[in-house]
């Protein structure tokens, strides 16, 4: 199950960089050279599109599998490398130099 929404994680995330990629800004009509209208920068913003949906959609799926994906993990056994190492015990130093008289 977590390697599934692992993988699903996965193509979201590529998924939502492509569907931002292919969305144009806010001020795109607006060009250097050309001779726009400045009300149409500063209008409102126009009706949602399926495109805005469909990241808003995919942002949420992310947002999920990201909250599954963590709390799957935190109830796994935390084990870290550094535990399976066995330190040796040496026997306590002697302090041979100082002899009580």
């Amino acid at each position: 199950m977590y390697t599934l929404v692992l993988v699903l994680h996965f193509i979201a995330c590529i998924f939502l960089i492509m569907l931002i990629l292919m969305q144009s800004g806010k001020g795109s009509a607006a060009g250097i050279f050309g001779s726009s209208n400045s009300d149409s920068v500063f209008a409102g913003p126009t009706a949602t599109t399926f495109i805005t949906k469909l990241t808003a959609g995919v942002a949420v799926l992310i947002m999920f599998t990201s909250i599954f994906l963590t709390v799957s993990v935190s109830k796994r056994g935390m084990s870290s490398v550094v535990d399976k190492v066995q330190i040796p015990v040496s026997a306590p130093a002697t302090d041979s130099g100082s002899e009580n008289k």
